[in-house]
């Protein structure tokens, strides 16, 4: 697992230091992933076997999918508050 620096430097450098709990606990897992099998590392040099090129493969595919889960949720968190708000405004 990453230390937690090197997290909160990834985080910090794409603007996603301030996330809500439940969407850091993804992110980190995500990034962890990642990480275990060494990807977020220079992939051309870890990337050579046929097995390891679809092991990384798939290892990313289930990162953009646990992204599109936290944009799901997060779209959906806009979407109550936006309705909350229209509410109020007119009354």
């Amino acid at each position: 697992m990453f230390n937690s620096n090197h997290i909160e430097g990834i985080l910090q450098d794409r603007g996603l230091s301030n996330l809500n709990d439940e969407s850091l606990w993804q992110v980190k897992t995500i990034l962890s992933e990642l990480n275990d099998e060494q990807l977020l590392i220079n992939s051309k040099k870890t990337i050579s076997s046929d097995y390891v090129k679809d092991k990384a493969t798939a290892t990313f595919l289930r990162a953009i999918v646990e992204q599109n889960w936290i944009m799901i949720t997060q779209n959906d968190q806009i979407l109550k508050e936006l309705k909350i708000q229209n509410r109020v405004a007119k009354k």
